[in-house]
């Protein structure tokens, strides 16, 4: 009980820190990316709420129904055709508020419910301790690419 204690504790550490890293930036610096072919930080922000939209479902899923199917998404998709140049406020706001509330049900979840799963299209069998820990090291990939960026000396456009 003391791991999984700690995973859920970076659960929502990681999260807070992406939300410290991107309170003090100004409008210019959201439109920095590291290179002429990665995601602005404007787009990784947007990304970011998009895939806790899906983790937030997908985790009710597999707490609520018998090995749910976990439907996958094409992110560079969504990216065109959600309208990424659009301002963050709102999807910075979901992706906090959703984590929060993610965090609050894995939190009391029983230790049964920890290994409960679901069917994902692409992969093996997918469980709720899974989906956890890869939104913990997909916070800590994004996290990492706002900071190169930030020091990036790449072209915006």
């Amino acid at each position: 009980m003391t791991e999984r204690r700690a995973v859920l504790a970076e659960y929502r550490a990681t999260a807070a820190q992406v939300e410290r890293a991107l309170e003090p930036l100004s409008p210019s610096e959201l439109e920095q990316r590291e290179g002429p072919a990665d995601w602005r930080i404007r787009e990784i922000i947007h990304h970011l709420a998009d895939v806790e939209v899906g983790d937030a479902m997908r985790l009710r899923q597999m707490v609520a129904h018998e090995s749910p199917l976990i439907v996958a998404y094409d992110e560079g998709l969504f990216a065109s055709r959600l309208h990424y140049d659009r301002p963050i406020a709102n999807s910075r706001a979901l992706y906090v508020t959703l984590r929060a509330s993610s965090a609050e049900i894995v939190e009391r979840l029983s230790d049964d419910d920890w290994l409960r799963s679901g069917q994902h299209e692409e992969r093996d069998r997918f469980t709720v301790e899974i989906l956890v820990r890869r939104g913990i090291e997909h916070d800590r990939l994004h996290l990492a690419q706002i900071q190169r960026a930030l020091r990036s000396e790449a072209d915006p456009d």
